[in-house]
């Protein structure tokens, strides 16, 4: 069987134990039915089109004459050119940086081809396509709301719309993170997740196939660099109480994968989060993070490799209880090479550090 077919079979039996015989909302524990947006030309075959529009990229006539007339109005010229000012100074500061870093030193310790998971994402796709742009299934998952798939209709408040996006963008663009407060009051105007998702991945030159959703899942296919892929968001509490069997059941499924956690307001140091941190310990391959992730005792206790990046800066005043003695040590008494880009709450290349921790063999 072609690498090709084996890809699309194990893409397929993922959207079956999704979509098929167990219902969405089975996932979270859910006892009243969701509804399922229906498949309709706004959110298939246009889908891609308005997320053009919404990224502040140029829509074709022939692809929608209504938005190519939007396009012409001060409002979105004015969207577009902000949009793509902050969008090009984040992509040199980070995303490209960080994709010249998994190609050239990533790659090179891990299997960059993997199903990524990435546990307290909120919107941020931009780092794991940026990290593994090899991969063809990304796993996502926070309390963020994901909102509905938009359509024609809905983005003809536009004028609306574009000062939200903007807002919600405002922190990530600025130091690299979602600030949590922030987001959730701009998500609630928003609406939701899905329009960052799309926006991310039409301005990384990927085309949207499809989008589908649930109060609380979403699944958005689609191509990039020639390749199919598949983003699935969970809304989901991760904590102890709140985490479902069912959402590590669907980790287990997609076999070996890889982790990425930053900026993840270093839950995981705490006993709240234990039953998430052991998952991750026992079941992912490599675990790409910086400090806020999986404490240094913990990775070393499992008895992974790990390797160092950058430099260990003691974590904001505000989480500074979590500050790591051994972890300072480790890259004080390693040879490691210097960081070409900010990462997690460390927006400064010179005081961030990277942590990529392999689980051992057998």
């Amino acid at each position: 069987m072609s690498r090709r077919n084996k890809s699309f079979l194990v893409k397929s039996g993922l959207l079956l134990f999704l979509l098929g015989c167990s219902p969405l909302w089975s996932l979270f524990g859910q006892n009243e039915q969701e509804e399922v947006l229906p498949f309709g030309p706004s959110n298939t075959i246009s889908i891609d089109t308005i997320s053009l529009f919404l990224g502040g990229l140029p829509v074709e006539k022939k692809q929608s004459e209504l938005l190519f007339d939007y396009e012409k109005t001060q409002s979105w010229q004015l969207y577009a050119a902000t949009l793509e000012k902050q969008w090009q100074k984040r992509d040199m500061w980070s995303w490209k940086p960080i994709r010249d870093f998994s190609r050239e030193k990533l790659s090179r310790l891990i299997n960059p081809a993997l199903p990524v998971f990435y546990p307290f994402s909120g919107p941020d796709l931009m780092f794991p396509l940026s990290l593994f742009p090899l991969a063809t299934v990304y796993v996502l998952a926070s309390r963020e709301m994901p909102g509905r798939c938009p359509s024609l209709e809905s983005v003809k408040t536009f004028e609306k719309t574009f000062p939200l996006i903007l807002s919600s963008l405002h922190s990530y663009f600025k130091a690299g993170y979602f600030v949590t407060k922030e987001l959730r009051q701009d998500l609630s105007l928003l609406g939701g997740n899905i329009p960052l998702f799309l926006i991310m991945i039409v301005r990384s030159g990927g085309k949207i196939v499809d989008c589908r959703t649930t109060a609380s899942t979403t699944i958005i296919r689609f191509y990039s660099h020639g390749e199919l892929k598949t983003l699935y968001y969970f809304q989901s509490d991760l904590s102890n109480g709140g985490i479902e069997d069912s959402l590590m059941r669907f980790l287990s499924s997609l076999g070996s994968f890889n982790t990425v956690i930053k900026s993840a307001s270093y839950l995981l140091h705490g006993e709240g989060f234990s039953s998430l941190r052991g998952f991750l310990l026992s079941h992912s391959q490599a675990i790409v993070q910086d400090d806020s992730g999986i404490p240094y005792r913990y990775l070393v206790g499992a008895g992974r490799k790990v390797y160092l990046f950058g430099v260990y800066t003691p974590p904001l005043n505000i989480f500074r209880e979590f500050y790591q003695k051994d972890l300072e040590e480790a890259f004080a008494s390693q040879d490691h090479e210097p960081l070409p880009f900010g990462f997690g709450y460390k927006w400064n290349p010179k005081e961030a550090g990277l942590i990529v921790a392999f689980k051992p063999e057998g």
